[in-house]
Protein backbone atom coordinates (compact mmCIF):
# COMPACT_ATOMS: atom_id res chain seq x y z
CA UNK A 1 0.00 0.00 0.00
CA UNK A 2 1.38 3.55 -1.12
CA UNK A 3 1.81 5.77 1.53
CA UNK A 4 -0.61 9.22 1.05
CA UNK A 5 2.36 11.79 1.32
CA UNK A 6 5.08 11.37 -0.49
CA UNK A 7 8.41 10.43 1.85
CA UNK A 8 11.27 13.10 1.94
CA UNK A 9 13.86 10.29 1.53
CA UNK A 10 12.49 6.97 -0.16
CA UNK A 11 13.27 3.76 2.55
CA UNK A 12 15.60 1.48 1.03
CA UNK A 13 15.10 -2.04 2.65
CA UNK A 14 17.92 -4.81 2.15
CA UNK A 15 19.17 -7.92 2.86
CA UNK A 16 22.27 -7.97 5.66
CA UNK A 17 24.61 -10.62 5.56
CA UNK A 18 24.01 -11.51 8.69
CA UNK A 19 19.95 -12.29 8.35
CA UNK A 20 20.99 -13.98 4.91
CA UNK A 21 23.26 -16.40 6.97
CA UNK A 22 20.96 -17.01 9.78
CA UNK A 23 24.39 -15.75 11.77
CA UNK A 24 23.48 -14.81 15.19
CA UNK A 25 22.28 -10.37 15.72
CA UNK A 26 25.09 -9.52 17.33
CA UNK A 27 28.03 -10.74 15.48
CA UNK A 28 26.22 -8.64 12.81
CA UNK A 29 25.94 -5.35 15.18
CA UNK A 30 29.73 -6.25 15.85
CA UNK A 31 30.68 -6.33 12.21
CA UNK A 32 28.60 -3.03 11.28
CA UNK A 33 27.24 -5.26 8.23
CA UNK A 34 23.48 -4.09 9.23
CA UNK A 35 24.48 -0.47 7.66
CA UNK A 36 24.42 -0.45 4.08
CA UNK A 37 27.48 -0.56 1.40
CA UNK A 38 29.25 2.49 1.82
CA UNK A 39 29.38 2.64 -2.39
CA UNK A 40 25.80 2.89 -2.49
CA UNK A 41 24.56 6.96 -2.72
CA UNK A 42 21.56 7.83 -1.08
CA UNK A 43 19.35 10.05 -3.75
CA UNK A 44 18.34 13.55 -2.43
CA UNK A 45 14.97 14.65 -3.84
CA UNK A 46 16.31 18.48 -4.20
CA UNK A 47 12.71 19.64 -4.90
CA UNK A 48 11.51 18.04 -1.55
CA UNK A 49 14.10 19.16 0.03
CA UNK A 50 13.52 22.70 -1.03
CA UNK A 51 10.41 22.57 0.43
CA UNK A 52 11.03 21.09 3.39
CA UNK A 53 13.36 24.11 4.42
CA UNK A 54 11.18 26.54 2.71
CA UNK A 55 8.19 25.16 5.14
CA UNK A 56 10.47 24.91 8.07
CA UNK A 57 11.39 28.56 7.72
CA UNK A 58 7.73 29.98 7.76
CA UNK A 59 6.59 27.53 10.94
CA UNK A 60 9.76 29.06 12.89
CA UNK A 61 8.79 32.77 11.40
CA UNK A 62 5.44 31.86 12.77
CA UNK A 63 6.72 30.44 16.38
CA UNK A 64 8.57 33.91 16.38
CA UNK A 65 6.21 35.94 16.67
CA UNK A 66 4.15 33.52 18.76
CA UNK A 67 6.71 33.77 21.43
CA UNK A 68 7.76 37.26 20.62
CA UNK A 69 4.03 37.84 21.86
CA UNK A 70 4.94 35.80 25.05
CA UNK A 71 7.96 38.15 25.74
CA UNK A 72 5.35 41.33 25.32
CA UNK A 73 2.55 40.00 27.19
CA UNK A 74 5.27 39.31 30.40
CA UNK A 75 7.04 42.10 30.06
CA UNK A 76 10.18 40.38 29.25
CA UNK A 77 11.63 42.21 26.21
CA UNK A 78 14.34 43.61 28.35
CA UNK A 79 15.02 40.42 30.57
CA UNK A 80 18.30 40.25 28.20
CA UNK A 81 19.26 43.89 28.22
CA UNK A 82 22.19 43.52 26.07
CA UNK A 83 22.64 42.32 22.02
CA UNK A 84 23.60 39.82 20.39
CA UNK A 85 24.44 38.06 23.93
CA UNK A 86 21.96 37.83 26.90
CA UNK A 87 23.50 39.27 30.19
CA UNK A 88 26.80 38.74 28.71
CA UNK A 89 27.05 35.30 27.78
CA UNK A 90 25.71 32.95 24.62
CA UNK A 91 23.54 30.96 26.97
CA UNK A 92 21.79 32.88 30.19
CA UNK A 93 21.08 31.66 33.55
CA UNK A 94 17.63 30.43 32.68
CA UNK A 95 15.65 30.39 35.95
CA UNK A 96 13.96 32.98 35.61
CA UNK A 97 11.13 32.77 33.73
CA UNK A 98 11.57 36.69 31.81
CA UNK A 99 15.39 35.58 30.90
CA UNK A 100 14.05 32.08 29.69
CA UNK A 101 11.51 33.22 27.03
CA UNK A 102 13.43 36.28 26.27
CA UNK A 103 16.55 33.84 25.54
CA UNK A 104 13.55 31.18 23.68
CA UNK A 105 12.42 33.73 21.57
CA UNK A 106 16.15 34.64 20.38
CA UNK A 107 16.59 30.66 19.75
CA UNK A 108 13.58 30.56 17.54
CA UNK A 109 14.27 33.59 15.82
CA UNK A 110 18.03 32.58 14.88
CA UNK A 111 16.50 28.88 13.86
CA UNK A 112 13.85 31.28 11.38
CA UNK A 113 17.18 32.55 9.98
CA UNK A 114 19.04 28.85 9.36
CA UNK A 115 15.95 27.88 7.40
CA UNK A 116 15.51 31.20 5.35
CA UNK A 117 19.06 30.98 4.57
CA UNK A 118 19.04 27.43 3.54
CA UNK A 119 16.41 27.72 1.07
CA UNK A 120 18.07 30.48 -0.14
CA UNK A 121 21.23 28.64 -0.41
CA UNK A 122 19.11 25.29 -2.27
CA UNK A 123 17.56 28.09 -4.40
CA UNK A 124 20.84 29.35 -5.37
CA UNK A 125 22.47 26.29 -5.62
CA UNK A 126 19.78 23.86 -7.31
CA UNK A 127 17.12 25.69 -8.48
CA UNK A 128 18.85 29.14 -10.47
CA UNK A 129 17.02 28.83 -13.46
CA UNK A 130 13.71 28.88 -11.75
CA UNK A 131 13.90 33.03 -11.17
CA UNK A 132 10.98 33.19 -8.95
CA UNK A 133 11.99 30.97 -6.14
CA UNK A 134 15.36 32.62 -6.36
CA UNK A 135 13.96 36.49 -5.82
CA UNK A 136 11.63 35.35 -3.19
CA UNK A 137 14.15 33.84 -1.54
CA UNK A 138 16.46 36.98 -1.87
CA UNK A 139 13.22 39.66 -0.45
CA UNK A 140 12.85 36.95 2.39
CA UNK A 141 16.13 37.16 3.60
CA UNK A 142 16.52 40.56 3.25
CA UNK A 143 13.14 40.93 5.14
CA UNK A 144 14.38 38.60 7.57
CA UNK A 145 18.05 40.68 8.38
CA UNK A 146 15.84 44.13 8.36
CA UNK A 147 13.86 42.36 10.96
CA UNK A 148 16.75 41.48 13.17
CA UNK A 149 18.35 44.54 13.17
CA UNK A 150 14.70 46.49 13.92
CA UNK A 151 14.96 43.40 16.62
CA UNK A 152 18.50 44.50 18.12
CA UNK A 153 17.03 47.88 17.96
CA UNK A 154 14.43 47.06 20.22
CA UNK A 155 16.65 45.93 22.81
CA UNK A 156 18.81 48.99 22.50
CA UNK A 157 16.03 51.40 22.31
CA UNK A 158 14.81 50.61 25.80
CA UNK A 159 11.59 49.15 24.24
CA UNK A 160 10.68 52.44 22.55
CA UNK A 161 7.34 52.01 21.38
CA UNK A 162 7.84 52.78 17.74
CA UNK A 163 10.71 50.53 17.47
CA UNK A 164 8.80 47.54 18.97
CA UNK A 165 5.80 48.51 16.14
CA UNK A 166 8.33 48.41 13.68
CA UNK A 167 9.55 45.07 14.69
CA UNK A 168 6.17 43.31 14.76
CA UNK A 169 5.32 44.68 12.17
CA UNK A 170 8.43 43.28 10.08
CA UNK A 171 8.20 39.97 11.83
CA UNK A 172 4.37 39.55 10.16
CA UNK A 173 6.21 40.75 6.60
CA UNK A 174 9.14 37.64 7.80
CA UNK A 175 6.07 35.39 8.38
CA UNK A 176 4.52 36.51 5.28
CA UNK A 177 8.00 36.43 2.97
CA UNK A 178 8.76 32.70 4.30
CA UNK A 179 5.55 31.50 3.82
CA UNK A 180 5.32 33.15 -0.47
CA UNK A 181 8.50 30.90 -0.77
CA UNK A 182 7.14 27.64 0.73
CA UNK A 183 3.66 28.19 -1.24
CA UNK A 184 6.06 28.78 -4.41
CA UNK A 185 8.16 25.68 -3.62
CA UNK A 186 5.26 23.71 -3.32
CA UNK A 187 4.34 24.64 -7.32
CA UNK A 188 5.60 22.72 -9.77
CA UNK A 189 8.08 24.71 -12.58
CA UNK A 190 6.69 26.03 -15.10
CA UNK A 191 7.92 23.86 -18.26
CA UNK A 192 10.03 25.11 -20.35
CA UNK A 193 9.21 26.65 -23.92
CA UNK A 194 9.69 23.53 -26.13
CA UNK A 195 8.32 21.23 -23.71
CA UNK A 196 4.43 22.52 -24.09
CA UNK A 197 4.73 21.79 -27.75
CA UNK A 198 4.75 17.87 -26.77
Amino acid sequence: MEPCVPMLFPILRFETPARRSGANSLRGFIAADFLPPREIRMPVDRRRLLQVVAILGALFAYATIVVGGTVRGLDAGLACPDWPLCNGSVVPDLGHPQILVEFVHRFVAALTGIFVLSTLVAALTWFRSEMRIVTLSIMSLAVLVTQVWVGALTITSGNDWVVVTIHLALGTATLAAALIVALVSLWPAAPANGAAAG
